[in-house]
């Protein structure tokens, strides 16, 4: 071997002993492990309104869903290092939702990494999805849509009513090679704000109408394969009447449709339809409050969400089926209200109403119109008509 040969070798053998030794875990995140925030959420335990204000949940919600999650996040234990726990994966991701904070602020507060921290989100949304669909979202039956018909009745005086239909937009990080900056989340409601069936993925750019069509729920509605209930004689009717279909109510970015419900235009308004628009619209209030419940309690619908769509919409939809869950375990349900107590409210949606929607422009049916008509003779009958409806029609 040469001199020059053992020259070169020597080199790199010197330049292999000064090469760090890469580590699972940083110098800093290790000595700091005492000291995160996973330490922190074990200690709030203690104080339920300090967790639920943290997490978003109580600490009984939390142990309930933590029960049922565990399986599909528990990792196993290696030479090289311990797996995170469970327990640390799913706070980590409860914390995420709450407040919409970077993966990297994260980073900070957990002593995890960042890409770490990327990748337990995204496992923990799907889980949650997975495990709670089926008991807190599940697809309705013909009961189920009988109940939540019933529900309206009580609570916003429809009948025949199986819930509320509006979408609303996710702000994004516009990804790369693309020109949309949201997707939208179309969501069918029940009358107490739970959510019954959520399409999320479609571009912002398209009608809340066009949503509806290409999404699953909107082509079963369309196939009548939505379990929906036979038509039934509305309650103050008389016996020879023909029965009413079940019906969605939605804006005046839907169709009108055999099974969708929506408000006048504003250029064909008569009194009577005044009142019309006034009962769909306070109908609407569920899907309205459900959107702000949502947003409310999970902040990262406040900023533009800096994950690729397909993550995204994992995101959404365990924020959705998780409202569910925390309204159902630790929720307040209202009860009926006939009297003018909540007239401020309802004088918002009245205006909301007439706000400028992008109308769709597919033409509705000559039954979808027929039935229109009928709903809003019968919301002027003696015996149906709320006695402050004209008091906010005429301010409308």
């Amino acid at each position: 071997m040469t001199s020059s040969e053992e020259d070169i070798l020597m080199y790199m053998w010197l330049k292999l002993r000064r090469r760090k030794k890469r580590k699972w875990i940083c110098d800093f995140n290790e000595s700091c492990a005492q000291r995160g925030a996973y330490v922190l959420a074990r200690d709030l335990l203690n104080d339920p309104v300090k967790f639920q204000s943290y997490y978003r949940m109580s600490p009984e919600s939390y142990k309930e869903l933590l029960q049922r999650v565990s399986p599909l996040l528990r990792k196993q234990d290696t030479n090289y290092r311990k797996a995170i726990s469970a327990d640390e994966r799913l706070l980590i991701t409860l914390r995420y939702l709450a407040t919409g904070n970077s993966f990297r602020c994260l980073s900070f507060q957990f002593k995890r990494g960042e890409t770490t921290i990327g990748k337990i989100v995204e496992d923990v949304c799907s889980a949650i999805w997975t495990v709670l669909q089926p008991e807190f979202m599940p697809v309705p039956s013909e009961e189920l849509w009988r109940t939540i018909s019933d529900r309206y009745l009580e609570l916003w005086n429809i009948p025949n009513c199986t819930g509320s239909i509006d979408g609303k937009h996710i702000r994004i990080q516009c990804p790369n090679k693309s020109a949309y900056f949201s997707i939208v989340l179309l969501a069918v409601v029940d009358a107490d704000g739970l959510f019954i069936s959520i399409d999320v993925g479609d571009y912002g750019r398209n009608s809340d109408g066009g949503v509806l069509l290409n999404s699953a729920f909107g082509r079963n509605l369309q196939q009548g394969t939505l379990n929906i209930p036979d038509p039934k004689k509305l309650p103050a009717d008389e016996d020879g009447c023909t029965p009413f279909p079940y019906f969605f109510v939605g804006d005046e970015a839907f169709p009108l449709q055999r099974h969708i419900m929506r408000p006048y235009p504003r250029r064909e308004l008569t009194n009577e339809r005044r009142s019309f628009n006034y009962r769909i619209s306070r109908a609407r209030k569920s899907v309205e409050c459900a959107f702000g419940m949502l947003a409310s309690k999970f902040r990262i619908l406040e900023k533009a969400i800096a994950c690729k769509p397909n993550k995204t919409d994992a995101i959404i939809r365990a924020i959705c089926v998780l409202h569910n869950f925390i309204r159902l375990k630790d929720g307040l349900f209202n009860k009926q209200s006939l009297g003018e107590d909540d007239d401020d409210h309802d004088k918002g949606s009245c205006e909301s109403v007439f706000q400028n929607l992008q109308p769709c422009c597919r033409r509705a049916t000559t039954e979808a119109v027929e039935m229109r008509n009928h709903l809003c003779s019968y919301f002027m009958k003696q015996n149906v008509a709320l006695h402050w409806q004209n008091k906010y029609t005429s301010a409308c």
